[in-house]
């Protein structure tokens, strides 16, 4: 399996090529975007001004250093939809992407850009978005038929959906899951509010119910700011050593390894040089016991001992594809 690293620049690059990270994917903010479509309509899933690169030299420049290595660079057009007009705009940029720099694959997640790619045919990989939503092995042989060579499979299946899905899917097709960082409360790709109308998730609400008592409200509402605590990465805490707190399926690579998952993701292409450095750390430390051959057993116990926080991963509320 593969380990694929967020990049925002080129001392990134040199850094997450150094501890081992396999493929790299970007994301682009252009001036003409900004210009015709302002900063409410994102190009692709994360804040234009964060998680972005800028300049056109430095993909290259990241790009030309990541083949020196072998390594693969894909970028990111993964917007959940797109507003009128714009698709023909991201379709001549792609082709520059490619003819021009050379990009290995684009990840892409609304559908009519997907379809609009799909005629182009264009000398790259696609890989679909989580925000594509593919559940099952139907959608698979659907994705297959427009061009689409690797699925990056959404959060909330459970482990034993994708080891169904897989095991049902045409063996052409590849698949890629998340590895750590960044949970989503809901189901993303049906969340039409994140990045939109404004992430309705993450707003502490004032509840009140009929026919349950506030009590019982306020258990509940407990619970759901826990999970979310967890989920948005224990509020962007670390351990002691370092390593970045947050969801993950580092237990999980095991059955990874014997699923033919062809990919791990680390999330967080906005996050700081040393979150990325220590997330790549981890996952590969984990990695190298995958790749050693380890049973499942030995994966999750040196996950868990190496992640330090037995209290965290013991709550269940950091897991990624959980079975209840």
């Amino acid at each position: 399996m593969k380990i694929i690293a967020p990049v925002t620049s080129f001392k990134e690059a040199e850094m997450l090529l150094h501890f081992g990270a396999d493929e790299l994917y970007c994301g682009v903010n252009t001036p003409e975007w900004k210009e015709h479509f302002g900063n409410r309509c994102w190009m692709n899933r994360r804040d234009p001004s964060q998680a972005n690169i800028f300049s056109w030299e430095d993909i290259q420049n990241i790009v030309e250093l990541a083949h020196e290595n072998d390594v693969r660079v894909h970028l990111t057009l993964n917007a959940p939809f797109y507003p009128r007009g714009s698709v023909g705009y991201l379709l001549k940029l792609a082709e520059k992407l490619v003819s021009e720099l050379c990009i290995d694959g684009l990840i892409v997640s609304d559908f009519n850009l997907l379809m609009r790619l799909s005629r182009e045919k264009l000398p790259v990989r696609i890989h679909l978005s989580s925000l594509g939503s593919c559940f099952n092995s139907e959608s698979v042989d659907f994705y297959l038929s427009l061009g689409v060579k690797r699925i990056i499979l959404p959060r909330q299946l459970r482990l034993s959906e994708i080891s169904h899905l897989i095991a049902k899917a045409n063996p052409r097709m590849e698949f890629e899951v998340f590895a750590l960082n960044d949970g989503c409360y809901f189901e993303e790709g049906f969340c039409q509010t994140s990045h939109t109308l404004g992430a309705f998730c993450l707003t502490d609400w004032e509840v009140s119910g009929h026919g349950i008592s506030q009590e019982e409200i306020e258990t509940q509402l407990k619970d759901s700011r826990d999970y979310l605590w967890y989920q948005n990465n224990c509020g962007s805490t670390f351990q002691a050593d370092g390593l970045p707190n947050g969801p993950c399926s580092l237990c999980w690579f095991g059955q990874f390894r014997d699923w033919r998952v062809k990919a791990v993701k680390i999330v967080g292409r906005e996050a700081s040089f040393y979150r990325k450095m220590r997330s790549l750390q981890l996952v590969r430390a984990v990695m190298d016991e995958v790749r050693n051959g380890a049973t499942h057993e030995r994966i999750g116990e040196y996950a868990r001992s190496v992640r330090g926080t037995p209290e965290y991963c013991e709550k269940g509320y950091m897991c990624y594809f959980r079975e209840c």
